[in-house]
């Protein structure tokens, strides 16, 4: 948010003295003793960008229908529908709207309800439940899988239950706001290595070579702010060198990378070459919820150990059948995958064209730098006057100034509604300043070509 505004002070009730209002990192920094005084001054805050109207024209707008390559809000400026075209969908396929999966939830609907509140350890264990299990396990080619309520429940589950004080785990810097909590939470020595960096890797796992306890190695698949894909060949390697094992977050590449969607190993080749899979329901199944898959052992240890899978109602029967028949259509419908490739090629291409410099073009997730949060805010409300709906990332999602517009390119994007948002796009850019600027993957980047496979 923006980092010079000057709000009254309410301690004083004089317009002469003032304070600044700090960006969004200094409110997540804040530990001053008095809890309301903190809630106090970030509601300032907001109230003035509300009043500037940036919050609103991209945080929290409310659907009207279902999200789509074209959605309906409320128009929180007129209270009006509006129709806009959506960069901001993870449903990269547009499986939650496919009729077989409709199909097969209201199929489960009427005979298990619409919820399974119990744990799974409990009475949560349907028979859809252990289908999915089945299926997720059997798409990755191993012996189990768990399911967990959400991405961000898996990884925090995962990590705590895996790790423990004197065990040492070592994170990508660009890696999922899950995996950075779950390593914190674990109690485990816990270090960062440089972006897409296996030489950084390498030298941190050098500086615990002491240690006595186990050791993890955590990496993104593909980087959800980014879009960049991790250098699993080399993450492996260097795991290996140190004894460590390997647990890479698939949310963004299950479906979408590798000739028929198995991710970033199919990607390079190296079928069963991660340790700890994880991946979510959110992205390509268009669901929710998330999940774990690999040995027998493995899973039967984070079934009693994983609390944030313990203690919690299960997926509901009915999201579970929906997830599992998504899965089928991943495999019996490649056509979906190879349009999503199509049209990632071509919106990459066309921001480009228009002059803007994507950070990386190896996965659907297309990103502009705009720099500061300021010019973030600023840049969301033009593309919304213009109808185009992206995401608007700022900290602590990525680092302070160096924030983002988001694009996600899903299989049902048109190409008239791609090549005019390269076009707006160009305009909104030349206009805060950020055209033909951004930052470079670090690391490299890998080649994508027809299908997500590598070149």
């Amino acid at each position: 948010m923006s980092r010079t505004l000057a709000l009254l002070d309410q301690a004083s009730g004089s317009p002469s003295r003032t304070r600044e209002v700090t960006p969004l990192s200094a409110f997540r920094r804040d530990r001053s003793p008095d809890f309301a005084a903190r809630w106090r001054r970030f509601s300032e805050m907001l109230e003035r960008e509300r009043a500037l109207g940036r919050y609103q024209a991209q945080y929290r707008l409310e659907l009207l229908g279902p999200i789509d390559h074209e959605i309906v809000v409320r128009d929180p400026f007129t209270s009006q529908p509006k129709r806009m075209t959506c960069f901001d969908s993870n449903s990269y396929l547009g499986l939650h709207l496919h009729p077989r999966i409709l199909a097969a939830v209201r199929r489960t609907l009427d005979v298990a309800g619409y919820g399974t509140p119990s744990a799974q350890l409990l009475a949560g264990t349907n028979r859809w439940l252990c289908e999915l299990e089945d299926v997720v396990a059997a798409f990755h080619g191993r012996e189990a899988a768990l399911i967990f309520p959400s991405g961000y429940a898996t990884n925090v589950g995962i990590l705590t239950g895996l790790l423990g004080s004197g065990d040492v785990v070592v994170r990508d810097r660009l890696c999922h706001a899950s995996l950075h909590d779950g390593c914190r939470f674990s109690g485990a020595r816990s270090l960062v290595y440089a972006h897409r960096d296996p030489a950084s890797l390498d030298r941190a796992l050098d500086r615990e070579s002491a240690g006595g306890g186990a050791r993890l190695v955590v990496t993104d698949g593909v980087f959800s702010m980014h879009g960049s894909i991790a250098p699993l060949l080399a993450l492996r390697a260097a795991a290996d060198r140190h004894g460590a094992l390997l647990f890479v977050d698939e949310a963004h590449a299950t479906g979408i990378l590798g000739a028929t969607g198995r991710g970033t190993e199919e990607l390079f080749g190296r079928p069963g070459c991660i340790d700890v899979l994880m991946g979510t329901f959110s992205k390509a199944a268009g669901a929710a919820g998330g999940y774990v898959v690999g040995s027998r052992e493995l899973v039967d240890y984070l079934r009693f150990h994983a609390n944030a899978g313990l203690f919690t109602a299960s997926l509901p029967a009915p999201i579970c059948a929906g997830i599992a028949e998504a899965f089928r259509v991943m495999e019996d419908e490649p056509e979906l995958r190879q349009r999503l490739w199509a049209n990632t090629r071509r919106f990459g291409a066309a921001l480009e064209a228009n002059g803007l410099r994507v950070v990386s073009r190896d996965s659907p997730i297309l990103s502009v730098v705009a720099g500061r949060a300021e010019t973030l805010l600023a840049a969301g409300r033009d593309l919304f006057s213009a109808g185009v709906r992206c995401g608007v990332v700022t900290y602590p999602a990525v680092p302070p100034d160096e924030s983002l517009l988001r694009l996600t390119v899903n299989a049902r994007h048109t190409d008239e509604e791609i090549d005019r948002t390269a076009e707006v796009l160009a305009e909104v850019a030349s206009r805060h300043g950020f055209r033909a600027s951004g930052i470079a993957a670090r690391g490299g980047e890998t080649r994508i070509g027809v299908e997500g496979s590598a070149a």
